[in-house]
């Protein structure tokens, strides 16, 4: 059994710093330097880490959010000083990080995307004090959001209403964080609620186009004018509304075939005892039955299920790409190159070892075109399956089906309230013709 932790002392390090060693709440070891000598003398670092003790023993993690030691005396001890807009910023940006869950790949929490949005508009702001940013300048800020134009590759760009209300949203968010460490009070936050959210019709900002479902008749000729592996790949998430990363990540090893008649997909079940998905907070673990129809597809790529590789490979995209080329070849083989003449040894864009989200929307819009149908996206075929199993099996079915903790979530996919109000008619319909 570990004995009683000592109470934290000041010594001095490398004969220069002065440093105490304390524990966190969550049980690690760190370090708090308190400067050397030429910045403050002994008896004031000695003073400041009396005072920092205190504030640390009652509230340890408010002491430990802020930058150093003499920062977090000062904001506690004297909540009036003047933090600036630029200030609270980092600090939320900062504390954002330590405490964001881990994302999928390198790239940055949302979170921190949003944060960073709001950066470059408080920007003007960034040596006010955070209590003098009030509703009007807030109202200034939204209107910007709304003006802003970016550029996405050659297009230029506007955010969407959602977008500017998700900006604003983030800010208001960011001084409530405030508020809680009594950097702003109850009131100034109060008061940057008078800026209400932006409601369709109140701004020239550009709404969202809402998916549409799309027919079986186009779905039929996008898989025939693509390549097999993203064919595969559409037609699984047709059949199990699967999300476009999820097929994207599946491997042999992810699937059990106990039951013949229905395997079951966990995406990355060797990661987590849930599994690694986008969901993983709530605890729970992710299933994706696989009927028939979707063993039909896997079968032929899945000769080992222990193995690890992902089962869709770009690597295979490019192989049946250069037999397609070779088979439509009209030039004589005595002419011109020979297959594989000119390739080059070590190229600069290698095939990945498996698709991204991204990847497989830029294969299934470029299919679209080719099949001269309506542009749609692989959420697209999400949707879809939503809707039409709502209209079968109810609500809570869509709902099981696709993963959601809250039915809430699964009406996002579905299409318009015209779905409902048919299912209720004819449910009213079988009820008067079976009294009558």
């Amino acid at each position: 059994m570990a004995g009683k932790r000592k109470p934290p002392t000041l010594r001095v390090h490398k004969g220069k710093y002065y440093r105490t060693d304390i524990w966190r709440p969550n049980g690690r070891r760190t370090s708090i330097s308190f400067g050397t000598v030429e910045e403050r003398t002994e008896g004031e670092i000695y003073v400041a880490f009396g005072r920092w003790l205190d504030l640390f023993r009652q509230q340890p993690e408010k002491v430990l959010s802020h930058n150093s030691p003499y920062d977090a005396i000062q904001q506690i001890l004297n909540p009036t000083c003047k933090l600036t807009v630029g200030e609270l910023l980092a600090r939320y940006l900062e504390h954002t990080k330590k405490t964001a869950r881990p994302v999928r790949g390198k790239q940055d929490h949302p979170s921190i995307r949003f944060i960073k949005r709001a950066q470059e508009f408080l920007e003007p702001y960034r040596e006010w004090p955070a209590r003098d940013f009030g509703p009007d300048e807030f109202r200034d800020v939204q209107h910007a959001v709304v003006a802003h134009r970016y550029l996405r590759g050659k297009t230029e760009k506007r955010y969407t209403r959602r977008g500017v209300n998700d900006t604003t949203k983030w800010i208001r968010t960011i001084w409530k964080w405030a508020m809680g460490r009594q950097f702003v009070t109850a009131e100034h936050v109060q008061g940057l609620a008078e800026v209400k959210p932006l409601r369709m019709g109140d701004t020239d900002a550009p709404d969202n186009r809402r998916r549409h479902r799309v027919t079986e008749d186009d779905f039929r000729k996008v898989i025939k004018a693509v390549p097999r592996v993203i064919s595969d790949m559409l037609q699984l998430i047709w059949h199990t509304g699967m999300r476009p990363y999820e097929v994207c990540d599946m491997r042999p090893f992810d699937l059990l075939h106990d039951d013949p008649d229905c395997w079951l997909y966990i995406p990355g079940r060797d990661q987590t005892p849930v599994g690694r998905h986008k969901t993983t907070h709530h605890e729970k673990v992710k299933v994706i039955p696989l009927t028939l129809e979707s063993q039909t597809i896997l079968r032929p790529r899945i000769k080992n299920f222990s193995s690890t590789q992902y089962i869709f490979s770009p690597e295979e995209t490019m192989r049946d790409i250069r037999a397609q080329r070779r088979a439509d070849r009209r030039t004589p083989l005595s002419c011109g190159n020979r297959a594989g003449t000119n390739r080059k040894e070590h190229p600069m864009i290698k095939p990945g070892k498996s698709y991204s989200s991204g990847s497989l929307c830029h294969a299934c819009r470029r299919g679209c075109k080719r099949a001269g149908v309506e542009a749609f996206v692989p959420y697209d075929l999400r949707r879809t399956m939503a809707t039409g199993t709502r209209s079968l099996l109810g609500k809570e079915a869509a709902r099981v089906l696709l993963g959601h903790t809250k039915t809430e979530t699964t009406d996002i996919y579905l299409l318009e309230e015209v779905q409902e109000a048919i299912r209720v008619a004819k449910q009213l319909a079988r009820r008067q013709s079976s009294s009558a």
